[in-house]
């Protein structure tokens, strides 16, 4: 059985004075039908490693909500998000457990690894290309990733190819050339800035990505 672990958005409901964890339904659909168990993973456990530890996670998914507070007047800032959430990176990078980041998980794993993020446009709600560029990260493996696709896009905030973290190696962009698949040199961990979880025309090749990673083979 393979335990996917998923980081979780804030919502704030003002008239019942709550902050609460969500996550779409989508993800648990999506990961039962690829044959994998859903953890939901809530933002304000106390002693966060020792919690991780109890769930024996086989990967980790950093979903996708909040705009991260490290940017110019956050819409949507949920610090406790992001104190969990570099948190659980840190600990899947100690145990060796695979991470994927999706949209603003790619956004913070950039940072984590010394990357930047700037706020974008025409990425909302519309579906754009993506082209993929050549990578020995799977030349050894029956996945492979196609030259170019479509995907779905829902993000105020993209990596231009000059603000990656160092570690990070650019495996796909948007036709205005900004950052939509990376995968870290070395370590078990990718990001990829669409949304498996909702209608996509690339539904195929996500569920490609997402066996591939979770199988947690050395980059």
């Amino acid at each position: 059985m393979t335990r996917v672990g998923l980081t979780q958005r804030v919502e704030v409901i003002k008239e019942y004075g709550e902050r609460r964890d969500c996550l779409d339904q989508q993800w648990t659909v999506l990961l039962e039908s690829l044959g994998y168990t859903p953890v939901p993973l809530p933002n304000r456990v106390n002693e966060a490693d020792h919690y991780l530890d109890s769930l024996d996670l086989n990967a980790i998914v950093l979903t996708s909500g909040n705009d991260l507070t490290s940017v110019d007047d956050p819409s949507t800032p949920a610090p406790e998000r992001d104190d969990f959430e570099v948190t659980t990176l840190e600990y899947a990078i100690d145990n060796d457990i695979p991470v994927l980041g999706v949209c603003r998980g790619l956004e913070l794993i950039n940072e984590y690894f010394g990357g930047t993020i700037s706020p974008t446009t025409g990425h909302v709600a519309c579906t754009h290309d993506i082209d993929f560029y050549d990578s020995d990260h799977t030349a050894d493996t029956e996945f492979t990733l196609p030259d170019r696709t479509t995907v779905n896009s829902y993000h105020d905030y993209a990596i231009e190819s000059t603000d990656v973290g160092e570690p990070l190696c650019v495996l796909g962009t948007a036709p205005d050339d900004t950052v939509e698949c990376v995968v870290h040199e070395s370590l078990p961990v990718w990001a990829i800035m669409w949304h498996p979880e909702r209608e996509s025309p690339s539904e195929a090749l996500d569920r490609q990505i997402l066996n591939h990673v979770f199988s947690g083979e050395k980059q």
